[in-house]
Formats: structure tokens, C-alpha cells, sequence
């Protein structure tokens, strides 16, 4: 029987600027990877309010959600994927995010986490490095050419209500 604690919910961000998408890439373990950044909604935090908040602890600057873009549930192998020491199945909101700040995909980001690091990837070059989990890197091109609406909704209850 597998352990509640072997499923994590994440709130992920696809970042683009001039034909680059902002990545983090784990530190110090036996194979690094890329990942979205972004990470665990916390309880009664909207998917939203998780990324804004996350976005500004991994990045240092604020960010507006453009658009709910998709959802991406991945299962692992402990026993193949070294990371899945924390969890194995994981489910992914992915959100389009822009920053009014001017940044400059050119220059590197300052690493505000000791175990990751952001970097600029050229979006044709997708294909050539370890982005995790694997599905993003076909669904992210399929996505932005989308005419998607914000498809996302959700209820956070914060009074009581009777019934009569």
C-alpha cells in the first residue's frame, strides 16, 4: 500500500523570454536535472498563490499568471529516478507567468536556493537536456499554441454557511 505522502502537488511555471525558458536545475545530486520552477502547494493555498509565492523565493521578483495552461500527473520509479526520495506520483498545475521587470535571458539569475539553480534555456534546445517530467517538453510548445482561456478555477472557503 502506498504511503499519502508518496503524492505531491506542485504549481509550475512556464517563463519565456525572447525564445528562452527559465529552468531550475537541482544541485548536488548524483544526476541534475532540469524542472519547472515552482513547487508544493502548501495547505489552503490556492495553486496560484503557491507559484506567485514560490516564483518569488526561487527567482527574487515578482510575477503575474497569464494563464492556466495544463496539468501534468507523472509517476516514477524510486528505484530508477534518484530524486524520488520524497515522493513517486506527483501532480503539476502549469501556469504561463510574466514579470513586468525587464530580465535579460542573456544574463544568469542569482541562485537565492542552495540545492537549485536557474538558468536560461533556449527553447529549441529542450530536446537535449533532462527536463523532468519528461511529458513537458512535448506539451509546453503544444500549449503556447493553444488559444487557451484561464481554464483553472478554484474555491477557497474562507466563512461558514448554514443551511436551512
Amino acid at each position: 500500500m502506498m504511503d499519502k505522502n508518496n503524492i505531491h502537488v506542485q504549481s509550475r511555471a512556464v517563463i519565456i523570454e525572447e525564445n528562452h525558458i527559465l529552468l531550475c536545475k537541482t544541485v548536488g545530486l548524483a544526476g541534475n536535472f532540469y524542472f519547472l520552477p515552482g513547487g508544493h502547494i502548501e495547505h489552503s493555498e490556492s495553486a496560484r498563490d503557491a507559484l506567485l509565492r514560490e516564483l518569488s523565493e526561487e527567482v527574487g521578483f515578482d510575477f503575474k499568471i497569464t494563464r492556466f495552461l495544463g496539468c501534468v500527473e507523472y509517476s516514477f520509479d524510486p528505484q530508477v529516478i534518484t530524486h524520488a526520495k520524497c515522493h513517486t506520483h506527483e501532480y503539476s498545475f502549469i501556469f504561463e507567468a510574466h514579470s513586468d521587470i525587464a530580465i535579460d535571458p542573456k544574463k544568469p539569475l542569482k541562485q537565492l536556493e542552495e540545492n537549485i539553480e536557474t538558468h536560461w534555456i533556449a527553447i529549441n534546445q529542450l530536446d537535449e537536456i533532462d527536463l523532468r517530467p519528461e511529458p513537458i517538453k512535448q506539451l509546453i510548445p503544444k500549449w503556447l499554441n493553444l488559444n487557451l482561456n484561464d481554464a483553472l478555477a478554484s474555491l477557497m472557503i474562507e466563512s461558514t454557511f448554514t443551511i436551512n
